[in-house]
């Protein structure tokens, strides 16, 4: 009988090990020994499937704060702009107006928009990072998973089509 061994992936282990409170064969000499599970073309098919969705979560991500710097950018030259029209009016008249108090709360309030925008877009950067190496423990997972399925169903022709 072959024995399988035990593939750890950081994702998931339960493709490939038995499992923790799996039962136990009384084998002859009084010792026992946990049931083992062989992978299936079903297990493999759903950890690809799992890559492919942290991949495509990864994509929404990276998008995201790609747009949302985009528009940061954009508020960063307005604020800018509105920032030095303010400054110049207030400097300019040297007196102060419900319109000047007005502007430069708008400019300040644009600068407070773009700090908001950039928060955001680090955030969505940062968890594109962490889901991508999922991603990537995934797809190490879902390789490794086919590997030990060849093993266990070495006639298995319908995997060609996977390949």
């Amino acid at each position: 009988m072959r024995v399988l061994s035990c593939m750890v992936a950081a994702t998931s282990t339960s493709a490939f090990c038995p499992h923790p409170r799996a039962r136990t064969r009384e084998l002859r000499d009084g010792h026992s020994r946990p049931s083992l599970r062989l992978v299936t073309e079903s297990d493999v098919m759903s950890l690809v499937e799992k890559a492919e969705e942290l991949w495509a979560r990864v994509e929404r991500l990276r998008n995201e704060a790609s747009d949302l710097s985009a528009q940061a950018e954009s508020l960063g030259r307005e604020a800018e702009t509105s920032t030095a029209d303010a400054a110049e009016k207030l400097l300019r008249l040297q007196s102060i107006s419900e319109e000047k108090i007005r502007e430069a709360n708008d400019a300040q309030n644009l600068s407070l928009d773009l700090g908001a925008l950039l928060d955001r877009a680090m955030s969505a950067t940062r968890e594109a990072d962490e889901v991508e190496v999922l991603a990537e423990e995934a797809i190490a997972a879902s390789e490794a998973a086919l590997e030990q399925y060849l093993i266990d169903f070495p006639e298995d022709d319908e995997i060609d089509a996977i390949l």
